[in-house]
């Protein structure tokens, strides 16, 4: 599929391989729109490409809530949504009393694919996973201890049961949204700072992991290879560009819809007031 003229939006785009792959998206002549936290950084990537910018920080669902105001005044449809951001935050909560990890990396992309369903019809949801997912379990009677933090689990194993709990919704979505194609994949073990938080622990398996890690545009070329794929992802897990055997809960309709009605209560409960109108114009910049 030629992405030349698509509408891509794509968050987590200030750094890695979200950084890696707007470049690699421009250059096929996709019309990128960048979501990214971190303010400056996002700028400096768009104003590279001469693309919209947007920041948004994930922890705040207010946030996502403007983010899809804004995206929806800017696009008429969007072709793909490639929702990469994720963060692994150990021992952190928002302000909502919500586990960091699960906000950033289930609740408030799941929201936004909400939002924006309507112009996503017809469309995609490329989604990054991680491999660890296959090594979490999830249980129909410990999401609120999930949600809340309260699992007595180191910040790897939090993050592993996040991308787990992701890619559950991420299908659900697509049983509830037939005319919008989801999957997801794990781009490889990149060489990056995402593992930072986790901090000795991180470093060591970083330097255990170097051997056999990839680059920030190599996983930027799968991201953009999946993106463009010509047949359907039908909610396929992909390790690199190619279908790999995911958890067996991955596909569970049970958990699906557990964790569908979980999400819908922790973010209907929560709705803030509206924030002060944000800014106009080719670049866009919301929340911090």
């Amino acid at each position: 599929m030629s992405l030349r003229g698509k509408t891509v939006v794509l968050t987590g785009a200030s750094s890695g391989i979200g950084a890696q792959a707007a470049v690699r998206l421009h250059a096929q002549g996709a019309l990128v729109h960048l979501v990214g936290r971190d303010e400056r950084r996002t700028r400096r990537v768009a104003e590279a490409l001469d693309a919209p910018w947007y920041t948004a920080d994930f922890e705040e669902l207010a946030d996502v809530r403007r983010l899809a105001d804004e995206l929806m005044g800017a696009t008429r449809h969007i072709d793909v949504l490639a929702a990469n951001a994720g963060a692994v935050m150990p021992d952190r909560h928002t302000a909502d009393g919500i586990d960091a990890t699960f906000q950033v990396n289930v609740l408030s992309p799941w929201l936004l694919m909400l939002l924006l369903a309507d112009h996503l019809s017809g469309g995609r949801i490329l989604a990054t996973n991680s491999r660890a997912h296959k090594n979490a379990v999830i249980g129909l009677h410990s999401l609120e201890d999930l949600a809340r933090g309260r699992q007595g689990v180191s910040g790897h194993r939090a993050y592993a049961r996040s991308k787990l709990a992701a890619g559950i919704l991420l299908r659900e979505y697509g049983r509830r949204h037939r005319g919008i194609d989801v999957g997801d994949f794990h781009p490889g073990i990149i060489a990056s700072g995402f593992d930072r938080p986790l901090g000795k622990r991180g470093a060591v398996m970083k330097a255990l992991a170097r051997p056999f890690t990839d680059t920030p545009d190599q996983g930027a070329a799968r991201l953009v290879h999946l993106a463009s794929r010509t047949g359907p992802l039908a909610g396929t897990y992909y390790t690199r560009t190619r279908p790999a055997k995911p958890s067996p809960q991955l596909h569970s309709r049970q958990l699906g819809a557990a964790l569908w009605d979980f999400a819908t209560d922790l973010t209907s409960s929560r709705r803030p007031a509206p924030g002060p109108a944000s800014s106009t114009g080719r670049h866009s910049s919301t929340g911090r």
